[in-house]
């Protein structure tokens, strides 16, 4: 998944440079790839900052906190998902109005787990990628790939972009820990 990452990244990159940057040319994906790490990778602080943030969306749909959600989650954001079942591959959207709407009603927590995120920067800009798996309580549900966009304000860092896909193992994995604990 970090070669996926790395690779997405370098197009990233190479897009980005034009004929009058002073950097040398990048002319393989290799190059890129180690162009990109060093220049958009966060320091320590920043890159577990980032981390914290998406980790409280995460705690918040397993509280039920809707107040939570709500603070750190920009009312304009743009949730998308893809989902991939029985060969079918859907796409679909969400509100932060909707899932507040979900996570508040009497049913079971939703429990996601991210780990080995992968976090670039620039400026008050911030993109996380990560795996994760999803529980409805104790059931699992899916497992997939966020690709979270935080942009830097005044009070911190605010999810604005989150995107996911929506996939049954073997085609995503599951955490490395096992299941959730039983709450």
């Amino acid at each position: 998944m970090k070669q996926l990452f790395l690779s997405i990244l370098s197009v990233v990159v190479l897009t980005g440079c034009t004929s009058s940057d002073k950097a040398a040319p990048l002319h393989d994906a290799s190059t890129a790839q180690e162009h990109a790490i060093e220049t958009y990778a966060p320091s320590a602080e920043r890159r577990s900052d980032v981390v914290a943030k998406v980790q409280q969306l995460f705690d918040a749909l397993g509280t039920g906190d809707v107040e939570l959600l709500r603070a750190i989650v920009d009312p304009t954001v743009v949730m998308h998902f893809t989902e991939a079942r029985d060969g079918v591959t859907t796409f679909g959207n969400s509100t932060v109005d909707g899932l507040a709407d979900r996570i508040s009603a009497d049913d079971p927590p939703l429990i996601e787990r991210m780990w080995d995120p992968i976090v670039a920067t620039n400026g008050s800009l911030a993109m996380l990628w990560a795996p994760y798996d999803f529980y409805t309580g104790a059931t699992f549900s899916h497992c997939g790939v966020d690709a979270v966009n935080l942009m830097k304000t005044d009070d911190g860092w605010r999810i604005v972009g989150l995107s996911w896909t929506r996939l049954q193992p073997p085609e995503c994995d599951l955490h490395p820990e096992g299941p959730p604990a039983a709450g």
